[in-house]
């Protein structure tokens, strides 16, 4: 069994939620990231978190840091702004807090709402660097160059060599079938500031559990699998990488569940003519089945040509 450890973390890029993963033989980045992330892809959260290379191999009995957005159940006077300083280091970033949760900055919280708190990842340049291009990287999404700007307080759009950025990430959590939240014991104080406790820590899922989970979830992503597939049968290309990453924002397939998402999506881009975005797509399922062949007589050139395409292209 898995060994797990709980760490929270204060001072510097604070707060931060993870775990310590202790390494086992034949551990990476990218097999840890597909255990606990459900998303291989998500491996340089591992890495540069860790300090380490890309091609990182972890040596059996290496502790591993896991870190990870989490739920917050808002408490009787919190605020955004207490918020923002407490997790994210400053009250500036309040109205950062604020849109994560789809909230206006002015909002006020009420108690026993529930709050996604990101977790700060910092990411090291290695050469110059436009923020457009860390945007890309973390969020998929150029555009959000100007949300890390603000976020760190910047002036200029570029990193320097060396240069440090935080980037904030809502979207990456550690898979619900591998934790639960447990709650502290009754009649005992938090391990942290009285005045601010910390949010429950996370425990590890015994396996029965884990595996009921897991048989739940499997059920769950499967259907909504069955209407995106569908909506690709029914000529509604635009509607299916929408509702794909809607499913992966939400719920934690599993590898074999991710296979056929990216399938899916790859197929929907090839018909919206996105070739580069299908490549893309089908690097991440050959990353989960190398061996991926495509029916000649049922899947068109297009499709079969990105497919190639992927496979000739170089490793990240």
């Amino acid at each position: 069994m898995k060994t797990l450890a709980i760490l929270l973390l204060l001072g510097g890029v604070a707060q931060a939620r993870m775990v310590t993963y202790t390494a086992r033989n034949g551990d990476t980045a990218e097999s840890i990231a597909a255990d606990y992330y459900g998303n291989r892809s998500l491996a340089p959260f591992i890495t540069e978190g860790n300090g380490l290379p890309h091609d990182a191999h972890f040596k059996p009995g290496q502790k591993v840091r896991i870190p990870t957005a989490f739920h917050y159940r808002v408490r009787k006077g919190d605020t955004l702004e207490g918020l923002g300083k407490k997790f994210l280091d400053d009250v500036r970033r309040a109205q950062f807090l604020a849109g994560f949760n789809n909230l206006k900055p002015t909002d006020h919280l009420r108690e026993g709402q529930d709050l996604i708190i990101p977790f700060q990842h910092l990411h090291h340049a290695d050469a110059p660097e436009s923020l457009t291009s860390v945007a890309r990287t973390f969020y998929g999404d150029p555009g959000k160059a100007k949300l890390l700007q603000d976020f760190n307080f910047r002036s200029s759009p570029m990193l320097a060599k060396g240069e440090k950025l935080i980037v904030p990430i809502a979207h990456v959590r550690i898979r619900s079938v591998r934790l639960a939240q447990a709650a502290p014991p009754q009649g005992k104080a938090p391990v942290r500031e009285a005045k601010q406790p910390a949010a429950p820590p996370l425990a590890a899922v015994p396996d029965k559990e884990a595996q009921a989970r897991e048989e739940e979830l499997a059920q769950k992503v499967g259907e909504q699998l069955k209407l995106a597939e569908k909506s690709y049968k029914d000529g509604n290309y635009s509607e299916v990488p929408a509702a794909l990453d809607k499913l992966l924002a939400v719920d934690d397939p599993s590898e074999a569940q991710l296979a056929e998402i990216f399938r899916l999506k790859a197929f929907a881009y090839t018909a919206l003519g996105m070739e580069d975005l299908a490549v893309s797509s089908f690097r991440e399922v050959l990353a989960r089945k190398p061996d991926l062949a495509l029916d000649e007589a049922t899947v068109s050139p297009k499709i079969r040509s990105a497919l190639e395409r992927a496979k000739k292209a170089p490793g990240p």
